[in-house]
């Protein structure tokens, strides 16, 4: 089993070996979506890509519902991995397994039922409302298979094992380029034959990841005894995956506002938040990886009943985050012209995707801060918190900025997104008193 012990070692050389994998996992993957977008620039039209951008955020809601339980099934298994019990590690495995397929399942039918209509809602443009309508339902038609492998993935970043899902992440995602263009490419298929393509290549790295489970023959071997939905371990999953999920909701509505006021504007914003958004995002994911290390690094310590590594191991990945934010931020602020002329040649666009990138860009560094906060305080219990900074400040504030402020300052694309750093900064706040509470808490259970 290729593992980091995630509860010894110094804690920035620890945490930066086992991030880095992650980050270069999500990062390799957003490059890969990128090059959906850029082939569908190329060799099909900017009203493509357009179709393909409006449906992120919806995608982004309706995995959200269930993504929280992947986090619950992280922090289980880290856990258990941290106090040394290894059947325990085993059966939290298998359950998992079984919630992310049927997670999937109900994605599948509620997406393949209502993509129109959720389209429709948020104001998607006639004129690529047909093909994001289809790209939508094939995508959706193997969310099985990405909630599977997500969870899967979920639970080999817990034991401490970031490296395959890295080296899976990089077979799939080659393979996905390599099918957009012979789906585009031979036989024309557009929108249909990149998310075909997605489907196709996340089978790949689920076969893959589903092998090495098999085959491992430690914490987190699967065991067809434990392939079962089991009344404790679902509990325990369900008591920190059912807050996120619902804390990630609240945010991933209020995209759906911030997303349906670029739909409002025109295609030309569409196309530009499309192609902007995949160098956002990667400052966005850079963050969440250090996040989600972060997160395993604090069950495993929090397992192991090290309140001292849970402290240091905080902080170290606040400054961490920071650095790695702001850095990725300049850069592709300076770099913006050249780097958005490589998926379109419109002249207009790029300005437009470049306006959102300067507010974005230079300012995810605080939501990177946010998330380490958001996912560090569920292992350590403080789940309402989440919840309060996920409706007031993921919901109320950024929804009420695109309701209320945002025409008054100019309905221009740049200005919309200024509500991603007003509520990430809220949350901040928030999050920094719920730790003081989360951490005084501890100390005093241990005394009693």
């Amino acid at each position: 089993m290729k593992r980091i012990d995630l509860t010894k070692g110094p804690i920035f050389k620890t945490l930066l070996i086992f991030s880095l994998p992650l980050i270069a996992t999500n990062v390799v993957q957003l490059l890969f979506h990128a090059a959906d977008v850029a082939v569908l620039g190329i060799m099909v039209d900017d009203r493509a890509v357009a179709a393909v951008g409006a449906c992120g955020p919806l995608i982004s809601l309706l995995v959200s519902l269930f993504s929280g339980l992947a986090t619950g099934s992280n922090v289980l298994v880290a856990k258990q991995v941290g106090s040394q019990n290894e059947d325990g590690a085993r059966r939290a495995t298998g359950v998992s397994l079984v919630l992310g397929f049927l997670s999937g399942v109900v994605l599948t039918v509620v997406a393949l039922v209502g993509a129109e209509q959720f389209l429709i809602w948020m104001k998607c443009q006639p004129d690529v409302l047909k093909e994001a309508t289809l790209y939508l339902r094939i995508y959706f038609s193997g969310m099985p298979i990405i909630m599977l492998y997500n969870f899967v993935s979920a639970v080999l970043r817990a034991v401490g094992d970031s490296t395959r899902p890295m080296v899976y992440m990089l077979i799939a995602g080659g393979l996905n380029v390599g099918l957009n263009f012979f789906f585009i490419g031979a036989f024309k298929m557009g929108v249909a034959g990149v998310a075909l393509a997605t489907v196709l290549s996340n089978l790949i790295s689920l076969v893959l990841a589903l092998i090495a489970l098999f085959r491992n023959d430690n914490y987190c071997k699967i065991e067809f005894k434990n392939l079962r939905l089991k009344k404790w371990e679902v509990i325990q999953i369900v008591k920190i995956g059912v807050p996120s999920a619902i804390c990630g909701l609240f945010y991933y509505v209020s995209n759906l506002f911030v997303g349906a006021g670029v739909n409002s504007l025109s295609t030309n914003a569409m196309t530009a938040n499309a192609i902007s958004g995949q160098f956002d995002s990667i400052i966005y994911n850079v963050g969440l990886s250090i996040a989600i290390a972060c997160m395993a690094m604090v069950g495993q310590s929090l397992g192991a009943n090290d309140l001292k590594r849970v402290k240091k191991t905080i902080g170290v990945s606040l400054c961490y985050v920071t650095a790695a934010s702001l850095t990725l931020g300049v850069l592709f602020v300076i770099l913006a012209r050249p780097l958005l002329g490589i998926m379109t040649d419109s002249q207009a666009v790029i300005e437009l995707a470049r306006e959102k990138m300067i507010v974005l860009c230079l300012t995810y560094f605080v939501t990177s801060i946010m998330e380490v906060f958001s996912f560090s305080l569920r292992v350590l219990g403080m789940h309402i918190s989440t919840l309060v900074a996920g409706f007031f400040c993921g919901f109320l504030i950024r929804s009420s900025w695109v309701w209320f402020a945002w025409e008054p300052l100019g309905k221009s694309l740049w200005t919309l997104y200024f509500a991603y750093p007003v509520s990430a900064g809220s949350a901040v706040i928030v999050y920094i008193v719920s730790y003081i509470i989360a951490i005084k808490r501890i100390n005093l259970n241990k005394r009693c």
